[in-house]
């Protein structure tokens, strides 16, 4: 059973995105070599507590395997605090990563809420825990009539998303990995 995800829960939801996005295309182009799971939880626990809890949703299952956060659009600003520890976690990539967002802002289309980040602890895949805490968010979001959208830069994400009403609406080239945007409206 899914529920909101706590600020106790997030040192455990952060190692499952480590998890999660360690081989990830796209995380692999933005976060330098050096220190990167460390990198990739810093940069997890700060989105996770200073965005997911603090303006949109986070939902987690009991024994914390898996975790999946929304955010509204627009999102508001994050503190300059928080913004220099994300500079400092992208490092050289930096650039690179600001470039490449200017492409995909370019293409997203009008929407409500971001599926920000999914993902499930390795050894609990397959028991469908994704779909449940991605499900719970977006039952929240259709009893507002809102719309949601993703973004993955892994093919391989294309037909789960589908299975939970995502349609693409552009695939974007980047200088490093492409990236397909999916809206879903209930």
């Amino acid at each position: 059973m899914p529920r909101p995800a706590t600020t106790a829960d997030l040192p455990r939801l952060a190692d499952v995105l480590v998890d999660a996005f360690n081989d990830y295309p796209w995380t692999n182009w933005t976060i330098p070599d050096q220190d990167r799971h460390q990198r990739i939880r810093t940069l997890q626990l700060l989105y996770l507590r200073h965005a997911g809890l603090s303006y949109g949703m986070v939902w987690t299952v009991p024994d914390h395997t898996a975790v999946a956060a929304f955010l509204p659009s627009p999102t508001p600003d994050l503190p300059s605090a928080v913004l220099e520890q994300v500079t400092h976690a992208h490092g050289d990539r930096l650039a690179a990563l600001l470039e490449a967002e200017e492409l995909v802002a370019a293409r997203r289309p009008a929407h409500d809420w971001v599926l920000a980040t999914v993902g499930v602890a390795p050894t609990a895949q397959g028991r469908g825990l994704g779909r449940t805490v991605v499900s719970a968010g977006l039952e929240a979001i259709d009893r507002q009539g809102g719309t949601c959208l993703l973004e993955t830069s892994n093919p391989q994400n294309l037909p789960f998303y589908r299975r939970l009403g995502f349609a693409i609406e552009a695939v974007v080239t980047t200088p490093g990995p492409p990236v397909w945007i999916m809206t879903r409206t209930k």
